[in-house]
């Protein structure tokens, strides 16, 4: 009968024994740790007995008894802590010299004791010398750093002779050279080595380095007479070698001989290229150059530099063609219309404000002059290759709407200005023109400081027909950085010196141009300004609109003179030129109970001087509101601020604050003007 044990296999048993010896071992682990813990504060005292000593009491035992153990972690550096406890050697006293302080330590046969080295091998140590033993000495106390050492006679002086250089030029590449170039013998020229090879057949070998000799030919002919050696240059620092033959020195040329010779080779080249002799080739260019010098150079314009008598002979010329004729000058009150509206303020019951406006006539216009204008670019480095570039695109679109006749020049001005047409101080508008223009404008580019008066100035110089309005077109951002800066005396010196001869037009290609300095500059030189307030990249998308206003021109260097019977006060005491587009606007104040306005305007249109007296009573005048009071404050504080630009004076300041606070204005550019 079999038992339950005979279904058993090995593999069971295996099992069975390695589960009962992890179990076992677990068990161990367990009581071990418990054990641990529990014998981790036992106290150990001597066995009692007499062990050689006398016999403790208890109460000495029990006195002598061990503290429990107690186990903490050290938290320094214990490296750092035995070098700061070691001991250091004594500093040296303050007075000591240096010198002293090196015999003396160098002196000291103690402190000049290294630690013990490691032991070396027999054959590496030196031979045993007679003499006092060393003192040993503890490697800790010895500190190396603080022993001061020094050299007090150098065996190298520390002057050295400067040896003579030799200076090789820059050797020339070569194509189609060999990979190995041999050497050859210094001793002979390159003529006597090529001469040796031919005749020796080119299998002997090259004569060794000695002194001057002859090579013999194989055939029996003359020997080839030796070459003597060029000498070295004096104090070279080349030796001689080989039976007291010095080596012969490399060529060196001059700056000037290398110079030459590469003109040399690049006029070779050249005319190589073009198929001609070197020759030919200088008699060429030396006609050309004759041609040029025969050929005068253009005469410069008058832009360098401005004459105040020339400008002054000019201004004569115009007030002469415009005054002079005005007795013959043909009336114009049918070509243009006139309208007059007023405003009495409740406040102030004795006076009254007015406005005049006068335009042209759509229906009998008086017939458009031809005008010159110069466009002005900022080129300098504050505008941004961004906004340059579109206010050149904005030139070129205002060039296609010129009238025929009109003549133009493009000027760009950093703190020096350039104009497109040199030669010429005008020129006429068409295709040919134009397209100069264009290749001209597109090689701008933004860089250097800006010099606003003497750009604008250059433009007086310019050769002016009294016949023609001159136009002055600048876009810029008015920050004026080199040569005159001062914004209030660019506006005092320019209009005083140009008295109205140019309209001033100026456009801002940026937010924060100087507004005061191209507002004030406009007003006081008929014209008026405008600025950008977008992206930089359509910095001169207002300039079509600004440049509208002086396009068409029918009436040019106008006068306006109210007489006296009118009783009035009345700004812009300077108005612009009259366009067929934009109408001329006055604004004046005059006693309340004040009838008509009388008021003379003559100018000139083209070479005929046109002159009419308008009597404009106020029972047809238009009623307008309160904007008319404010539109002439403002006109007058502006002539107030601009003759406080040109003369300043503490009294004229107090005088247009008062006037600004009495009307409810605000100070222009107050703080420009302190």
């Amino acid at each position: 009968m079999e038992t339950d044990f005979e279904d058993k296999t090995p593999e069971d048993a295996r099992e069975r024994n390695l589960m009962l010896i992890a179990v076992l071992m677990l068990v161990s682990v367990a009581v071990h740790t418990w054990f641990m813990l529990s014998v981790s504060d036992l106290s150990v005292a001597p066995l009692l007995g007499n062990t050689g000593a006398e016999a403790f009491s208890a109460k000495e035992l029990k006195q002598q008894r061990p503290q429990k153990m107690n186990v903490q972690t050290y938290k320094g550096d214990p490296v750092k802590d035995i070098v700061r406890d070691m001991p250091r050697p004594a500093p040296a006293p303050d007075k000591e010299k240096a010198v002293e302080r090196v015999e003396r330590l160098s002196g000291d046969l103690e402190s000049a004791i290294a630690p013990e080295m490691p032991e070396s091998p027999e054959s590496a140590r030196p031979a045993a010398t007679d003499g006092p033993a060393p003192r040993a000495v503890d490697a800790a106390t010895w500190q190396p750093r603080q022993e001061i050492m020094s050299v007090p006679e150098p065996e190298v002086p520390d002057v050295r002779e400067a040896l003579p250089r030799v200076v090789i030029p820059k050797v020339q590449r070569v194509s189609d050279a060999a990979d190995i170039v041999p050497a050859f013998d210094l001793m002979e020229s390159v003529d006597s080595i090529a001469a040796s090879a031919v005749a020796a057949g080119r299998d002997k070998a090259r004569p060794s380095l000695g002194g001057p000799r002859s090579v013999a030919a194989s055939d029996g002919t003359k020997p080839i007479p030796p070459v003597a050696p060029r000498a070295l240059p004096e104090g070279s620092s080349f030796a001689a070698t080989g039976g007291g033959v010095p080596l012969v020195a490399p060529t060196v040329l001059s700056a000037a001989e290398e110079e030459q010779k590469r003109r040399a080779e690049a006029e070779a080249a050249e005319a190589k290229g073009k198929g001609k002799t070197v020759a030919q080739l200088r008699a060429e260019k030396l006609a050309e150059a004759s041609a040029k010098a025969a050929k005068p150079p253009p005469p410069p314009p008058a832009m360098a530099r401005v004459d105040e008598a020339v400008v002054a002979q000019e201004k004569a010329a115009v007030r002469k063609l415009r005054d002079e004729r005005s007795a013959a000058g043909r009336p114009f009150d049918g070509n243009v219309n006139v309208n007059l509206g007023f405003w009495r303020d409740p406040a102030h019951p004795k006076v009254k404000y007015f406005r005049v406006r006068v335009a042209s006539n759509r229906e009998a216009p008086l017939p458009i002059i031809s005008k010159d204008i110069v466009f002005m670019l900022d080129a300098s480095g504050s505008i941004g290759n961004d906004r340059l570039k579109s206010c050149r695109n904005a030139v070129l679109e205002a060039l296609d709407r010129l009238n025929t006749g009109d003549r133009f020049n493009v000027v760009a001005f950093r703190d020096k200005f350039s104009y497109a047409f040199p030669e010429t101080a005008w020129r006429e508008v068409d295709a040919n023109s134009v397209e100069q223009a264009r290749k001209w404008l597109s090689t701008l580019k933004a860089h250097g400081n800006t010099d606003v008066f003497r750009t604008l100035r250059s433009v007086l110089t310019m050769p002016r027909d009294p016949a023609r309005p001159i136009v002055a077109f600048v876009a810029t951002d008015g920050d004026a950085t080199s040569g005159m800066t001062r914004s209030a005396e660019i506006i005092s010196r320019f209009s005083e010196l140009n008295g109205g001869l140019v309209s001033i037009y100026m456009y801002g290609v940026k937010p924060e141009a100087n507004a005061y300095l191209m507002d004030m500059l406009t007003r006081c030189n008929r014209g008026s300004w405008a600025f950008h307030k977008g992206f930089r990249w359509l910095a001169a998308a207002g300039v079509p609109a600004l440049s509208r206003q002086f396009e068409k021109p029918v009436l040019s260097d106008v006068a306006v003179v109210f007489s006296a019977s009118s009783r009035s006060e009345t700004y812009p005491k300077l108005v612009p030129n009259l366009c067929e587009d934009e109408p001329i606007e006055i604004y004046g104040i005059c006693p309340a109970d004040q009838q008509e306005i009388v008021f003379q305007m003559r100018g000139l249109n083209a070479v005929t001087s046109c002159e009419s007296m308008f009597t404009i009573p106020f029972a047809r005048a238009d009623e307008l509101g309160p904007e008319v009071r404010t539109a002439w404050a403002t006109r007058r504080i502006y002539e107030m601020v601009a003759e406080y630009t040109r003369r300043p004076d503490k009294k004229l300041l107090g005088e247009i604050h008062s006037f600004a606070a009495a009307y409810g204005v605000s100070v222009p550019y107050e703080k420009e003007i302190k």
